[in-house]
């Protein structure tokens, strides 16, 4: 009888280490597993940051060459119109210095 008994608690004193060594190998591979889910996560996280980055900066380029193309519409429309001033003035200009050479 004290043989069985001894036999028992080797038996559970076994049990009892392999679900040591079980849940030690678990708790390695879950740190693994997290680690890598976290760099996974990580790397994720870049590539939208990069995306996010770029198309950011492709629609302030875009902005930025609506607003060129606007200010550079608006000043060509600013030469014509003075152009045309300085056209009608020219021969307001050219008649009253002619008259004061001719006095």
């Amino acid at each position: 009888m004290a043989i069985e008994q001894i036999r028992i608690i080797k038996e559970a004193e076994e049990q009892a280490e392999q679900i040591r060594k079980k849940s030690s190998a678990e708790a390695k591979q879950m740190t693994v597993d997290a680690e890598r889910q976290a760099a996974q996560l990580l790397e994720d996280a870049q590539r939208q940051g990069e995306e996010g980055y770029k198309k950011i900066l492709q629609e302030a380029q875009i902005d930025a060459e609506h607003s060129y193309d606007s200010i550079i519409q608006k000043s060509k429309t600013e030469i014509v119109h003075h152009a045309a001033t300085a056209e009608k003035n020219l021969d307001k200009a050219v008649s009253t210095i002619i008259g004061k050479v001719v006095k």
